[in-house]
């Protein structure tokens, strides 16, 4: 078999694959990559083509259907035979593409574990690739590892409370956008300016820095100029959430009630999408930001009407966000829910609903100790106090 037959022959297996692909066949896929790879007479540039596209596969069968062994396989594809195909030395661009791809692998599982180590191995591979990747020589290709760079080191500065990892995130993301810009990939542009909200948002919570939480407001308004409704309604839906909840945070910080009115708005944008029936734990998290809303525009007005809306939208999200499903998750908007029952007994003078919040705080509390949560059953013991001594002063 001479080197066309080869490539030939490899050729038709790839062809299949990218078939196989498109049905979101992604095992059949990399199966039929490496056969592909692995015809005798194959040049190397090629075999790495074809092990490369195999890992990506691999990488996408774990991505879409959460199948942690298939991103395990493309981790160890990358690290023990892709990159040994691409030599830096000799062809550093298919090199700087191994350590590109091969961090996103790392960092996707590494987001799903609660250790850190794969997100720590994501960012120093991402820093090989941009070793490589220029702005100069290959700007969009060093865009986008940027981006994704900045991503990893936003989960990981987040995870561990870290300033510092977050505002390299946020550079990250810049850096990116001097080159993503709207003119040229206006999708790309809006997905890098939602990343940068989410980091100016993290950073601006952590530092409680106004400043930064407006910048993460603007960046979300250029995503939505870009994500529309018609286009991309999920994007769209998701984009109001996050644009809610850091207005919330905003409007907390201010002493009128128009910021934390505009977050309401957002929340009831995202759920015109986000329903129950097509995205039930979406629709649930909204519902729980929505309750967080209404409950300080409530106070901030004292109004009851809106506390008993804010009960309904936790109601809403306890739907999905079960015991069973997330105990953590549940524990939370349990205590949510708790706090405004409580606030809107004292308002309103009832015994029966300062009760029922009693009762709240006693499940969240007993979930934590059980769960070995110590700060977070502390927290719960000082709101069942308070309960409590309502409860007593309602009663007499």
């Amino acid at each position: 078999m001479n080197m066309t037959d080869a490539e030939n022959a490899a050729l038709g297996y790839a062809e299949q694959a990218k078939a196989a692909a498109t049905q979101q066949e992604y095992q059949r896929a990399a199966d039929l990559l490496a056969e592909a790879a692995a015809i005798k007479g194959l040049e190397i540039p090629l075999q790495w083509k074809y092990r490369n596209e195999q890992a990506l596969m691999l990488a996408e069968l774990g991505r879409e259907f959460r199948d942690n062994t298939a991103l395990e396989q493309s981790i160890e594809l990358y690290e023990k035979t892709v990159l040994g195909l691409a030599p830096k030395k000799e062809r550093p661009a298919d090199w700087a593409t191994t350590q590109h791809n091969f961090g996103n692998a790392l960092g996707l599982l590494g987001q799903r574990q609660r250790a850190t180590r794969m997100l720590e191995r994501a960012i120093m591979v991402f820093e090989n690739a941009l070793s490589v990747r220029s702005q100069a020589r290959a700007p969009l290709e060093w865009a986008t590892t940027q981006d994704n760079y900045g991503n990893v080191l936003g989960i990981l500065g987040q995870r561990q409370g870290d300033v510092e990892l977050l505002k390299k995130a946020v550079a990250a993301f810049e850096n990116a956008l001097e080159e993503r810009t709207r003119e040229r990939v206006p999708m790309d542009w809006a997905a890098t300016q939602n990343n940068l909200g989410t980091a100016l948002q993290v950073l601006g919570q952590r530092e409680k820095d106004s400043r930064l939480l407006k910048q993460s407001v603007e960046a979300y308004k250029n995503v939505l100029m870009e994500w529309t409704r018609e286009r991309v309604p999920m994007n769209w839906a998701t984009t109001f959430n996050n644009l809610g909840m850091v207005l919330r945070l905003l409007g907390e910080s201010r002493k009128g009630p128009r910021t934390l009115e505009q977050s309401v708005s957002a929340f009831n944008n995202a759920l015109a999408e986000r329903t129950r029936d097509r995205a039930p734990m979406d629709w649930a998290m909204t519902q729980n930001n929505m309750g967080a809303a209404l409950q300080s525009l409530a106070k901030r007005q004292q109004e009851p009407q809106l506390l008993e809306q804010s009960i309904s939208a936790y109601e809403n999200a306890l739907k999905e966000i079960t015991r069973e499903k997330m105990p953590m998750g549940w524990a939370m908007t349990l205590a949510n829910l708790g706090a405004a029952r409580m606030i809107l007994a004292e308002w309103t003078r009832n015994a029966d609903l300062a009760i029922v919040a009693l009762n709240d705080f006693d499940e969240v509390v007993e979930y934590f100790r059980q769960a070995s949560h110590a700060q977070y059953m502390e927290l719960g013991e000082d709101q069942r106090k308070k309960a409590q001594a309502l409860v007593a002063e309602l009663s007499q």
